[in-house]
């Protein structure tokens, strides 16, 4: 069925297929937080320790990462066979994960480890034919307006799927039959995957996704301004210093505090729901000061998040701290796709390499982590505490050194109320990580002809430029279209 959508003055136009593609985003982000959100659970019932906690806690996010630079090499032009081959491989990835408790220890996390590789994998593998077949259904004068409709799918598809989910696992724990649950956890992430799937096979048939093809993707690295290149550095450092404690909070509670799936479960959902109800607040901030500002007071008050966790073992302490870290976390991914977008003006090339650095940054952060906290729980001490506290350190070591010299990052042309973001993974202390969408036109072209140190003369916006003045620019998640 059609989506009408008007923008305000403007004549409503009609979206083939629109209901469908918004609704394919609630399912996406039901699948991946049932699929994503317990995953360190379910391997710490496994018998991980912390390296393969680490591992399993980044490998998803790193192989989608990975997946996509490789995907653009073919640039299959939003091939739907492709979309539903691959979201059907990773549905029965989802399904495969509940037989890892067949495979006898220690041989069971390292099949969990490989097949959540190969499942995220394949996800990770169409996002750029995905963008591309939604590029051509949706008229790019209506992108805002339909990413915003399709963000707050997606926000509710995974708060969803972090509540249930925890209810469902305190429920079959409470009946002894934990390792049940997680199994039926993941077979439902894999219907829903593939109820995703079918709702792609059933859209119409573009008729533009000859010209919106992309041009070829090179994997030599893009060069990049030393102003792109100084923010690429701060956020990988900032990045590595996160995921030395990211995997190992929910281990933490279950383990060290012995709180329930449903507890931890709601505790995972509060900074997520700060997240999306402040989002639209921070977008205003940083319309009135841009992005760079935000970006350094926010990467300060990120810094201090884990060490939190030190202070109290209280479930209502963890509350409040997970309510703090969901505001100042909605204000730096805001501010950091922000300044993403407007230092590399959206090229793919440039975001891709980022994407995929960023996803090796996030493994050696994990393995970093995993190995404090098998050396000091080896010699009788707090291993899962220990992670934090160093990964506070380390948070403070860029913002002390780089953050004060990412500079240079204007107001953009466009309002950060329409900032083109997407749920990009689920994480304890962060609820939903927010990220921008991958080549989506939207918002107006950077009006200084100054070229930049060490960047390439520019070109007029194309096809693989993200910005385009034409466009009306993208919803925040708190946002949609009239229907």
């Amino acid at each position: 069925m059609p989506l009408s959508v008007e923008a305000s003055g403007r004549t409503a136009v009609e979206v083939p297929g629109g209901r469908r593609l918004a609704l394919e985003g609630s399912f996406q982000a039901l699948a991946q937080g049932l699929g994503e959100t317990y995953l360190g659970a379910y391997a710490l019932l496994l018998g991980a320790g912390g390296l393969a906690l680490g591992l399993v806690a980044t490998l998803p996010t790193a192989a989608t990462s990975a997946a996509q630079i490789l995907a653009r090499r073919a640039s299959a032009g939003g091939s739907r066979g492709l979309l539903a081959r691959a979201w059907t491989a990773q549905a029965i990835g989802y399904a495969s994960l509940g037989l890892c408790l067949r495979a006898p220890h220690p041989w069971s996390v390292a099949v969990l480890i490989g097949v959540a590789f190969l499942a995220w994998g394949c996800g990770g593998l169409v996002v750029p034919a995905w963008t591309s077949l939604v590029s051509s259904l949706v008229p790019r004068t209506q992108h805002g307006w339909f990413f915003g409709l399709r963000g707050a799918a997606q926000a509710t598809g995974a708060l969803a799927a972090i509540l249930s989910g925890g209810a469902l696992l305190s429920y079959m724990t409470g009946r002894g039959r934990e390792g049940a649950g997680f199994a039926l956890i993941f077979v439902v992430a894999a219907l829903v995957r593939a109820i995703g799937t079918v709702l792609l096979v059933r859209l119409p048939d573009p008729d533009r996704v000859a010209l919106e093809r992309s041009r070829p993707f090179h994997l030599k690295p893009a060069r990049a301004s030393r102003k792109t290149r100084r923010l690429a550095v701060y956020l990988w450092s900032l990045h590595l210093a996160t995921y030395v404690s990211s995997p190992f909070f929910v281990p933490y509670m279950l383990k060290e505090l012995r709180f329930s799936y449903l507890l931890v479960g709601a505790l995972i959902a509060v900074p997520a729901v700060v997240k999306i109800g402040t989002i639209r607040l921070w977008g205003r901030v940083a319309d009135r000061t841009g992005p760079g500002p935000l970006l350094r007071t926010a990467g300060w008050l990120v810094a201090p998040v884990p060490a939190l966790w030190l202070l109290s073992r209280s479930p209502w302490w963890i509350l409040a701290a997970q309510a703090y870290s969901g505001l100042v976390w909605g204000a730096f991914e805001l501010a950091q796709a922000s300044s993403i977008l407007q230092t590399t003006r959206a090229r793919e090339r440039q975001v891709a390499w980022f994407n995929v650095v960023d996803g090796g940054v996030l493994i050696g952060g994990s393995l970093l982590g995993g190995a404090v906290v098998n050396v000091v729980n080896g010699q009788g001490g707090p291993g899962y505490l220990a992670a934090m506290a160093l990964s506070t350190a380390l948070r403070l070591l860029p913002a002390l050194t780089i953050l004060g010299r990412v500079r240079g990052i204007g107001r953009p042309d466009w309002s950060h109320l329409k900032v083109p973001l997407r749920v990009w993974t689920v994480r304890p202390t962060r609820g939903l990580a927010l990220r921008a969408w991958d080549g989506i036109g939207f918002g107006a072209a950077s009006r200084r002809p100054k070229k930049e140190d060490g960047e390439a003369p520019r070109r007029p916006p194309g096809p693989q430029s993200g910005l385009r003045s034409t466009a009306q620019g993208m919803q925040s998640l708190t946002a949609g279209p009239k229907v």
